[in-house]
């Protein structure tokens, strides 16, 4: 067996979540008896065998209830004090709300994506809820209102939180996207200048490894075979990242493709039924820690008790660190030679790619590695949803297909090289992107932690009712996908996919004076970084795809088993009635099983 690699000093820090919830249960459940028969010893005065058993308990019960109703009590009268509303509380049936907690995992796991929390919204009549699972304040929300306090407004009243750090900190350590303060806005300055204008409209890059996906669709498409979309496009979107970020070539384009009914269903997509190369073993191990951080967050501060004796993220993650390794330390021989020659790095130059000039900012070893991580998640998963979904409606909206390809003729014809500015004037490529990203936003949920006081939280601008009483110390979850699908925001077809609504100057202007209405990339100082550089990509490949290929056909045959909804799906509300995917989140929006597509080439 191979040995496992050492922690990093970073992982050391990490709070034990083994530690947290064992202190938890003794709280919970050891501490109250051991109170209670210390009780009856000392007012009866001699032992009481059977009464102190039955006391004890009965305390556990006891102390939970009325802990319980005294945080409900609390909480109220605060809320009265600073002239605020208590967020509604979740009821279930069973004890600590138990029963809605399985159910909500349930339908993570083989349900619509959310359609849980979707329904407890319905059921409640609310775009905020407490969800009290196992007795602990745990927010969920598809408020704008209450998103642009959390993200803009009251943004330094919140971090990220232990229940963040505890099971995800393995994997992204001290890199930008789980940074706080100083840390965070010390990456954030080092990265900004990698994502200025000049860097972001050389498209250079994007038209070599678009021209490699392309040729890959051309093969199967001469050969009348499908192709796995999804796949393609996560490999075509690493390849563009490591261009671009660390000027490394790594071509997963060139390595073999999965096979049409040889796959199976992954963590994360379809995989080969046979096994695979060094990337797919990276690629599985990748996808499998999402899938286990995501579950993670839906299980609540509860999920230690699967884990108690093993961090099932060990495995990947290192699997993940091996593959990263390489890269960084190919950066800092880079970095030490160029030393020893008496060069510096120049930032402003276009050789210069985002690995080199942090090696150069850095000597820690691990924040490198954390940071290109973080990166290649941001630039991988991101661009490689969006495209998945814009090509999955594409597919299923022939007239969208025929307009956006019309468009794109128009602008380009049918061989010229998309440039910068042009690409950016296109207003239906532009509304079709931005109406894939509505209905599933890349990065769907987004969790914060408020800080040690209570906030009172405005709801929406349009909502006449107090606004909300958020304790300390409390998680809160933001749905964006829920909140890109309220009717009441965009009307009765907002489970419909138009690109045309993006062309309204009444609804563009209402997007504009709510932007939390619309927030696929998040919003205010954490919006994300690379939000312009993924658009500009996936804007890119699009291009570039109607210009060779006139139409799109889902190949629904070739999914892997269990990757098509299930029969009980269809005519339900909204989108899940009509899906012919299964949506999923892990990170990032993902379609299980891949998106298995033909594609039909222009006609010469």
């Amino acid at each position: 067996m191979a040995s496992r690699r050492q922690l990093t000093a970073f992982e050391k820090t990490i709070p034990d979540y083994r530690k947290r919830i064992l202190i938890s249960i003794f709280q919970a459940l050891l501490l109250p008896p051991i109170f209670t028969a210390l009780a009856v010893r000392i007012l009866a005065g001699r032992s009481l065998p059977l009464l102190t058993v039955l006391l004890a308990l009965a305390s556990i019960p006891s102390t939970i209830a009325v802990r319980a109703s005294y945080e409900e009590w609390f909480q109220s009268r605060e809320a009265r004090r600073l002239g605020a509303r208590p967020i509604p509380r979740v009821r279930g049936r069973w004890p600590g709300n138990f029963d809605v907690v399985l159910k909500i995992v349930k339908s993570f796991e083989s349900g619509y994506v959310l359609q849980g929390f979707a329904d407890l919204f319905e059921e409640y009549q609310c775009t905020t809820l407490n969800t009290r699972f196992f007795w602990g304040d745990q927010i969920v929300c598809m408020d704008e209102g209450v998103f642009k306090f959390v993200a803009q407004t009251g943004f330094e009243q919140f971090e990220k939180g232990i229940l963040w750090h505890e099971r995800i900190d393995k994997l992204l350590g001290t890199g930008l996207f789980n940074a706080e303060r100083e840390l965070w806005k010390k990456s954030r300055a080092t990265a900004r200048p990698f994502f200025a204008k000049e860097r972001i409209s050389d498209f250079e890059i994007f038209e070599r490894t678009s021209k490699a996906a392309l040729d890959l669709i051309d093969a199967r498409s001469a050969a009348a075979q499908p192709i796995d979309m999804q796949d393609l496009l996560s490999r075509f979107a690493l390849d563009s990242a490591a261009l671009f970020l660390w000027g490394t070539e790594l071509d997963t384009l060139g390595q073999p493709l999965t096979q049409p009914g040889r796959v199976k269903l992954g963590p994360k997509g379809s995989m080969p039924i046979d096994g695979g190369g060094a990337f797919d073993v990276f690629t599985e191990a990748f996808e499998r820690v999402a899938v286990l951080i995501t579950r993670r967050g839906v299980q609540g501060d509860t999920w230690p008790l699967l884990e108690l004796f093993e961090d099932k993220t060990e495995g990947p993650i290192d699997v993940i660190m091996q593959w990263i390794d390489p890269l960084v330390k190919k950066a800092v021989a880079k970095k030490e030679d160029m030393r020893r020659r008496g060069e510096k790095v120049d930032a402003k130059s276009e050789d210069t790619v985002f690995l080199d000039y942090l090696a150069d900012q850095s000597d820690d070893v691990e924040h490198i590695r954390y940071e290109l991580i973080t990166f290649l998640i941001a630039s991988r998963d991101t661009t490689a949803s969006l495209l998945t979904f814009a090509i999955y409606f594409l597919s299923f909206r022939p007239d969208v297909c025929d307009r956006l390809r019309e468009e794109i003729i128009e602008t380009f014809g049918p061989e010229e090289t998309p440039t910068y500015g042009k690409l950016k004037a296109m207003t239906y490529l532009r509304a079709v992107i931005n109406e894939t990203l509505r209905l599933f936003p890349s990065a769907p949920l987004v969790a914060r932690t408020s800080l040690d006081a209570p906030l009172v939280i405005p709801t929406a601008a349009a909502s006449a009712e107090p606004p909300l009483y958020l304790p300390p110390r409390t998680q809160i979850m933001m749905t964006s996908l829920l909140t890109h699908k309220r009717h009441d925001l965009w009307g009765y077809d907002a489970d419909e996919f138009k690109p045309e609504r993006w062309l309204d100057d009444a609804l563009t202007a209402k997007v504009s004076t709510t932007p939390f209405m619309y927030c696929p990339f998040y919003g205010g100082p954490r919006i994300c970084i690379g939000q312009e550089f993924a658009q500009n990509e996936a804007g890119y490949f699009l291009v570039r795809l109607l210009q060779r290929f006139s139409a799109l056909r889902f190949a629904p045959d070739f999914m892997p088993e269990g990757a098509l909804p299930p029969a009980s799906w269809k005519g339900q509300k909204g989108r899940q009635g009509v899906e012919q995917i299964l949506p999923a989140i892990n990170f990032t929006m993902h379609s299980k099983g891949g998106l298995w597509m033909f594609a039909e080439p222009v006609a010469s």
